[in-house]
């Protein structure tokens, strides 16, 4: 039975196969079907297929599995969608993060989080859990956004807002030409009150951007940067496809942004100039950071 990474289902490759296998046809008695098991069985789909397909994969082994149990599906109990979307958003996250591979990989995600089935209260409030279309479909959480992260090798483009470098961030920002001056702690303040997307080579951070968001109908891009010594790489679009591409970032009725010089390629992400100018109005304190050293 997996409770932590010691299971003997764990111990060794073949163990695992045998593992997987009994998920596929629904032969894991019940008992033994703890929440270690559902982080382990989706670590072992998401390291063999894409995230869209695995999500097919782990929903048909799951009704399965209930359809063995003699369990059915309720408001109260059985199969829940938005909430075995939110593990393999999360499963998927740190297995990229932790550029681990094969079991390695596995038995690093079960020691992370295989006692922690009640993560989902951190994303989800009570009502919303509890609602039925959450249960039956898709609900993006309404606490705090989808960790993500996406792996090309060395490089990775994170959520994660502990692998942020503040000084690197707060070292572009000051010299910027919209955020000249920013004192570094007016730049961790908006960090801590937004999305951020990392941009990391061997675990140095060389790009950056953050999404001011109510995650659910406005988003505002902003302090997009890639470090010049790592510029001409498609640095920046890999960045945007993934900020756009992000499931808590889908479906707002605007998105807004800034630019001098970059309207090339935010353009390619449907971005345009103001279709009805006259009915935006805005405040702007150019030199605001050379009034205050808060």
């Amino acid at each position: 039975m997996i409770h932590d990474a010691t299971a003997p289902e764990l111990a060794s490759p073949e163990a695992f196969e045998a593992f997987l296998g009994a998920f596929h046809n629904g032969a894991i008695p019940h008992a033994e079907w703890t929440h270690a098991a559902h982080v382990a069985m989706a670590a072992g789909l998401l390291q063999r297929m894409p995230k869209e397909e695995a999500l097919d994969t782990v929903r048909a082994g799951i009704h399965n599995l209930l359809r063995h149990f003699g369990v059915e599906t309720t408001l109260e109990r059985g199969y829940h969608e938005s909430l075995t979307r939110l593990w393999l958003h999360v499963s998927d996250a740190f297995l990229h993060e932790s550029g681990l591979e094969g079991m390695e990989a596995v038995r690093a995600l079960v020691n992370a989080y295989g006692r922690r089935g009640d993560l989902h209260r951190e994303y989800y409030t009570y009502d919303v859990v509890r609602n039925p279309d959450a249960r039956y479909g898709w609900q993006p959480p309404d606490l705090r956004p989808i960790p993500t992260a996406w792996r090309r090798g060395a490089l990775l483009i994170s959520t994660n807002p502990r692998l942020l470098h503040v000084p690197s961030i707060h070292a572009f920002l000051t010299e910027s030409y919209w955020a000249a001056g920013i004192p570094k702690t007016v730049v961790e303040r908006a960090l801590r009150g937004s999305l951020c997307f990392g941009v990391y080579e061997n675990c140095i951070l060389v790009g950056f951007a953050r999404v001011v968001t109510d995650l659910a109908t406005f988003a505002y891009l902003a302090d997009v940067f890639v470090l010049p010594s790592h510029r001409g790489r498609g640095l920046s679009r890999w960045l945007m496809d993934c900020i756009t591409a992000h499931p808590s970032l889908q479906g707002f009725r605007r998105w807004h942004l800034a630019t001098k010089d970059a309207h090339g390629l935010y353009k390619r992400y449907g971005f345009r100039s103001l279709t009805m100018p006259e009915r935006h109005m805005e405040i702007v304190c150019a030199d605001v950071y050379a009034k205050s050293d808060s």
